[in-house]
């Protein structure tokens, strides 16, 4: 179970695959062990989108699912730099954009291990 809950931490997989391996609602997924997110795999999603890899819904559904269920968990060490930089990519949904500037920001708060506030 872990392989594929690293490949759609890694957008090697979409959420339609991952649904199709663990089921419909991720929010209740029995047996499975949470997969570890470190700040340099949110840099990579925050550089995903910057770059057009992944689109703004794609990057969405990786936060609500990284944030909100519990297939995925925070490495200790850096759990506040990366919860405070997913509750600002939280409101993307929300019509809320940032500027290159706000996301170099973030992805130096990530880098450095500190919270971010913008």
């Amino acid at each position: 179970m872990n392989t594929i809950l690293n490949k759609y931490k890694r957008f090697d997989v979409s959420l339609q695959e991952l649904k199709s391996v663990l089921g419909e609602d991720l929010y209740n997924v029995a047996d499975i062990t949470s997969e570890k997110v470190v700040a340099a795999d949110v840099v990579y999603a925050i550089k995903q989108y910057l770059s057009k890899a992944v689109t703004l819904s794609e990057l969405v559904d990786w936060v609500n699912v990284v944030w909100f269920t519990e297939l995925y968990e925070y490495d200790t060490k850096e759990e506040n730099a990366i919860a405070s930089v997913m509750a600002l990519l939280e409101t993307l949904d929300e019509g809320i954009d940032f500027t290159d500037d706000e996301y170099a920001q973030m992805i130096e708060c990530l880098e450095t291990n500190t919270e971010c506030e913008l």
